[in-house]
């Protein structure tokens, strides 16, 4: 009998009711939120949520939290969030200081503290104005001008209010007044009067009426009105408020959600009457709730910080916590469940009533799978080290070992059931009482079964194959583009088609044994590593580990639920679908999905440009940029705002200019560097697009111009090239006239060498003058006819030698300096003799002279002028030296002439008693010569002449000294 109790006490039902609720998130400091203590919440037009908090204003975009302030704000705290009719985003603080957003700066726009007076007065926007209600006025002022009026006198107490069509309707310390656009004067609301003193008062608006709660803080009740016409009527307040102040109200899909001490309650007004619906976290003082753009519910607390309520739609229920992590689920009914838990608790749950019946196994161990029975009462369990079957209707239990740790139990009619296990695949059979008969179809580890009504087959998963089982249990394989599939799950939907999931090719579909359809992420799913599949008509529940998605399988469309709508866990172990709801479990709890309103119609998130870095220096924020040469490393950082927004998109961008092709941007990066741009005009783009590529945002654009550097502008290359261009000409034209010069020259040359010849000719004639031929003749006529035929055949040879040697000369340009000696010497033995051995002359040369060449006839003239002018005259002995030495420093050769004759100064005297004077021919050639000899040389020859005079002054000779730039052969 003791044993008996025991048992009973084991596994005793217990039943108790547990509400449901919408899954949210709960930000905290984990998630970045800089406090706990919020007033209000606001979205703006560019999808960024705004927050007054007691630390101050931030601006949240998704990811980060932005805080604004100002350097003449008193206190941290702010109130009142409001757009203005442009947009942008306002908020007040108890000091009186009114704020505004501009440029994404805080910007001080009156400080009414005088007005205001330590009070946190409501205010409002109309027709270009702000206005304020504050205890005890109500003050206009124009935002353009700041002109400030007083619109009330200081004998009411002015309260709550709201904007209703073109009136703002307020309370005053014993009345409700209602102000007309010129608020020029404040009508009551019928003749009611009302003591508001000490009291809160809030106004609503709901169903298109204006309702207005006062909560009397001294009783903790409240008195509820609602405005029908020029009156105020009261109703009855709504249950469950006792004690409890209503912040502010929020209307959702016609049910009215109020923000109080204790939560967020909702309620339905009906027939006058408030019905209480539901309510929200609990314990919590809510202060705001707001709708963002996405559909997402935003909650604000006093002291719990923010809840984000992402899917109204998706429902978790409240199980007790030893049953929460579930491991496996069956469908008992349409709407009743049987869950099996990681901890050995098998529970029955209601999910209308949400009754929950749980039982502690006799084993403790995970129950790895759940079979009901739809011909009969039981429902077969099995765990990692036990099995059992349970009576739906007695709710007894009875304890096998037979079919422990299934993989998946599926049944296949009244008596028959497949059973995978880690070793086999079999077929249980429990027609007999006690042990069922087992049938091995499979001698491998097996994974999965499922069996089809339509058509009698049975399905195995293995871990090497994927089989299909006909009644009588042949096998055949089916395998995907010739390779084994590895199956996780597999059900069937209205068409007959076979659907399986796999680890890492998607969902497959097959028919008649045959693959015919295989979904990736190619066309549509979330991601090719799929988990749980359940049929709904013809449509098919996936899980993946990105989300859960809803296939139609006629249409081929796909429907998605993920994080980002409040999907917490992915280790979903079933889905189970009933008529208007799918509910499924998992390592968090058992959820609820409405399946027609929970999908919900998703807009892309606008993306913006938080940061443009040129050179690693942030720059503001531009549509174009015009950067100078060398400016070639630019930083663009984005973002998109709204919570979890960057979940279900991926970025790309192309750099026009440089590339036409979009590249994405890497999963979690939020910024794209260029750095090193060549000079050009470029345009970067971006855009952000749904992960199934089925939309996209529209493109952002920033056009960027990287001048080139000013030698590389087309204005200098076209003046460098008409430079070039003149530069050219010019250079052609200098060369054509260097080459004209130089044609010149050559002419001149030609001329100069013509000349020279002729010179030479003259200078010829010059040495072979009159004089000396005259003198030469007569003295051999002398020889003859002292008869004195030796000297005068000598003479006659010596004088028919230097013709012959001059001759020879005057053919050449230049000669031997030997050879000039020679003629010298054969010259000068004429004017010997001519002088009857009165002229002594001494030709001295260096040793260092050979191979020296010099101009033809050069020296000659200056010897004879020697002669002719110095020695001719003079009595006694005449002496002429003449000597050669070589100047190494200057590389010439110079040559010396010395006489002892009469000099210049006596010869030139001599020469003017002549009764005719007779230009020397000989000098003035000779200098012509030189000229012509100098012509172009940069080495010219040059002559010096110095008289010679005694210590007593008197002429005593002349010297002549000769440079010749010589040549060595």
């Amino acid at each position: 009998m003791f044993k008996k109790i025991v048992h009973i006490f084991l596994f005793l039902v217990v039943a108790k009711v547990f509400a449901q609720h919408p899954v949210s998130i709960h930000l905290t400091e984990k998630d970045g939120l800089p406090d706990i203590e919020f007033y209000d919440v606001l979205e703006d037009n560019k999808g960024f949520i705004w927050l007054a908090a007691d630390k101050g204003l931030y601006r949240y975009d998704g990811k980060h939290f932005k805080n604004y302030s100002h350097p003449k704000k008193r206190g941290l705290s702010v109130f009142g969030l409001q757009l203005d009719p442009d947009g942008k985003v306002w908020c007040n603080n108890i000091s009186g200081q009114y704020f505004y957003i501009e440029n994404d700066e805080l910007v001080l726009f009156m400080d009414l503290k005088t007005y205001t007076k330590g009070q946190l007065a409501m205010f409002s926007f109309y027709n270009g104005k702000l206005i304020l209600l504050s205890s005890p006025q109500l003050l206009e002022i124009e935002i353009e001008t700041k002109k400030t009026s007083l619109k009330t006198d200081k004998s009411n107490w002015y309260g709550a209010y709201v904007k209703y069509n073109d009136t703002i309707i307020c309370t005053t310390n014993n009345n409700i007044k209602y102000f007309n656009t010129d608020f020029s004067k404040a009508k009551n609301y019928g003749e009611t009067e009302y003591d508001f003193t000490d009291k809160r008062t809030v106004f609503f608006k709901y169903k298109n009426d204006v309702f207005l709660t006062v909560f009397n803080n001294n009783t903790g009740n409240h008195s509820f009105f609602i405005r029908k016409g020029k009156e105020f009527y009261k109703i009855q307040a709504p249950k469950r408020l006792e004690n409890n102040r209503v912040i502010t109200s929020f209307e959702n899909n016609n049910l009215l959600w109020l923000c109080t001490d204790d939560g967020l309650l909702v309620y339905d007004y009906y027939k006058g009457k408030f019905e209480y619906k539901t309510s929200y976290f609990k314990s919590s003082l809510i202060t705001k709730v707001i709708k963002d753009r996405n559909d997402n519910f935003w909650f604000t607390s006093l002291r719990n910080g923010v809840f984000i309520m992402p899917n109204i739609h998706l429902q978790q229920f409240n199980l007790p916590e030893r049953v929460s992590n579930i491991s496996c689920v069956d469908k008992i009914n349409e709407h009743t469940l049987a869950l099996g838990s990681t901890n050995g608790y098998l529970s029955i749950f209601d999910t209308k009533t949400q009754e929950i019946d749980t039982i502690q196994l006799k084993s403790k161990r995970k129950v790895s799978s759940i079979c009901n029975n739809i011909y009969n009462d039981l429902v077969y369990i099995s765990q990692d080290d036990a099995s059992l079957t349970y009576n739906k209707k007695t709710k007894k239990q009875k304890h096998q070992k037979q079919f422990i740790n299934a993989k998946n139990l599926s049944l296949i009619d009244e008596t028959r059931v497949l059973y995978p296990t880690y070793a086999h695949a079999y077929v249980l059979d429990f027609k007999k009482e006690g042990a069922p008969n087992f049938i091995n179809i499979g001698a491998r580890r097996s994974y999965t079964s499922y069996y089809s009504e339509k058509t009698g087959k049975s399905y195995i998963g293995y871990v090497d194959d994927f089989e299909m089982y006909d009644e009588a249990f042949n096998s055949s394989v089916i395998r995907f583009n010739n390779e084994p599939i590895f199956v996780i799950d597999i059900d069937e939907t209205n068409d007959g088609t076979i659907w399986v999931s796999t680890f890492k090719d998607g969902i497959i579909g097959i028919k008649n044994g045959v693959v015919f359809i295989n979904y990736t992420t190619k066309n549509g799913l979330l991601s090719n590593q799929t988990s749980t599949i359940k049929s709904d008509g013809d449509k098919l529940w996936i899980v993946t580990d990105e989300g859960i998605q809803l296939l139609d399988t006629q249409t081929k469309t796909f429907k998605a639920l993920t994080k980002k709508d409040g999907i917490n866990s992915f280790n979903i172990s079933e889905i189970c679908v009933f008529e208007n709801e799918v509910v499924f479990s998992s390592n968090k709890g058992l959820f609820k999905i409405e399946k027609e309103k929970a999908f919900k119609t998703k807009k892309l998130p606008e993306i913006h440009f938080t940061k443009v870095a040129i050179e690693d220096e942030v720059n503001i924020i531009k549509s174009n940029y015009s950067l100078a040469p060398g400016e070639n490393k630019i930083q663009f950082y984005f973002h998109a705002n709204g919570y979890q927004s960057e979940k279900k998109i991926t970025y790309k961008y192309r750099l026009l200019g440089a590339e036409n092709d979009w590249f994405e941007v890497n999963a979690g990066t939020n910024e794209i560097t260029f750095n090193s741009l060549s000079a050009g005009k470029y345009t970067f783009q971006l855009k952000a697009v749904e992960k199934n590529g089925l939309k996209e945002t529209p493109i952002k654009s920033v056009q960027i111009k990287i001048n080139l550097p000013f030698y590389k502008e087309w204005w200098f290359m076209m003046c460098f090239a008409i430079l070039t261009g003149l530069l050219i000409v010019l250079y052609y034209r200098n060369k054509l006239r260097i080459k004209e010069n130089e044609k010149q020259q050559q002419l001149e040359k030609v001329a100069k060498e013509s000349e020279l010849v002729f010179l030479k000719l003259e200078n010829l004639r010059s040495q072979m003058n009159p004089h000396f031929i005259f003198n030469a003749l007569n003295s051999i006529q002398d020889y003859i006819l002292l008869n004195q035929k030796n000297l005068a055949g000598e003479y006659l040879g010596k004088f028919a030698d230097l013709i012959r040697m001059y001759l020879n000369h005057s053919t050449k340009g230049s000669v031997l300096l030997s050879e000039e000696i020679e003629a010298l010497s054969q010259y000068l033995e004429l004017e010997k003799l001519r002088f009857e051995d009165r002229l002594h002359y001494q030709i001295n040369v260096t040793n260092e002279i050979d191979n020296i060449e010099i101009p033809t006839m050069l020296i000659q003239p200056y010897v004879e002028n020697a002669i002719k002018h110095g020695l001719l005259h003079k009595r006694g002995d005449r002496k002429l030296k003449i000597s050669f030495s070589l100047e190494k420093e200057e590389q010439n050769l110079l040559c010396e002439v010395t006489d002892n004759g009469i000099g210049r100064a006596k010869a030139s005297v001599l020469k003017t008693k002549r009764t005719r004077v007779h230009e020397s021919f000989a000098c003035k050639a000779t200098n012509d010569r030189l000229e012509l000899l100098n012509y172009g040389k940069e080495y010219k020859t040059s002559v010096v002449i110095n008289d010679l005079y005694s210590k007593e002054n008197t002429p005593i000779g002349t010297q002549v000294l000769i440079s010749i730039p010589y040549i060595k052969r």
